[in-house]
């Protein structure tokens, strides 16, 4: 019998069972924002502007990341991978995309808009979903100087709008109350705080293993042949 040295055989239930549950907790975030086809519910998170902006964006984002966790990690998904890359080099593209994305719906006016045409809600839950999609491939691809820039552009976006949402005597969305307005802004400085802090943590995390000459080929998928998919 082969020593394994303490680790349970890829074939164990055990390493089975630590395979699987990855894979069924990227499938729950990716199935998660159908919930919002329930009227009632969707409409007792859009109600409240920090929940619209704080807890629904944020889902929809994270429901397209799962599902590319979830598809580009297959074989057959290989050409679409290279042809998203092949757009979308070093990242740079979808940080561009991600920035818009951000910026748009930070105004008061686009909020204000979805709640009334139905048509910019369904563009909404599109955009959200493809920033996440395309962020999934593109964040660990990124050079720490675009990552860092894209994060605090981001970042500084969130606390701007944040800081006017609170210091703002008057409302400025028509369906939203002041005092949710103020509570937004709150939790949208706090978000930017957070994710200036995981973007410092990940770039730290990387520069001491980056090498100079291997130009990021390590983090990149793998043809059967042994060829990396770079672009």
């Amino acid at each position: 019998m082969r020593d394994t040295g303490g680790w349970p055989h890829e074939g164990t239930p055990v390493n089975r069972w630590r395979t699987a549950a990855p894979r069924a907790a990227w499938l729950v975030a990716a199935l998660l924002p159908l919930v919002l086809i329930w009227p009632s519910l969707r409409h007792g998170i859009e109600s409240r502007m920090s929940l619209h902006m704080l807890l629904e964006f944020p889902l929809l984002f994270a429901a397209g990341w799962s599902a590319s966790a979830l598809c580009l990690r297959r074989p057959r998904a290989r050409p679409w991978l290279r042809a998203q890359r092949a757009l979308d080099w070093r990242g740079w593209t979808s940080a561009a995309l991600a920035s818009a994305v951000a910026l748009v719906w930070m105004l008061p006016s686009a909020l204000d808009a979805a709640l009334q045409m139905p048509a910019v809600a369904a563009a909404k839950l599109a955009m959200w979903w493809f920033v996440g999609w395309c962020l999934a491939d593109a964040w660990r691809r990124m050079d720490a100087e675009v990552l860092l820039f894209f994060v605090g552009n981001a970042a500084w976006m969130m606390a701007t709008a944040g800081l006017l949402y609170i210091d703002t005597p008057t409302r400025l969305c028509v369906n939203y109350l002041q005092d949710d307005q103020r509570h937004a802004g709150i939790g949208l400085v706090l978000l930017a705080c957070a994710l200036g802090v995981l973007a410092i943590r990940r770039v730290m995390r990387r520069v001491p293993r980056q090498d100079p000459g291997a130009s990021g080929a390590a983090d990149w998928p793998r043809d059967p042949d042994g060829a990396s998919i770079q672009r």
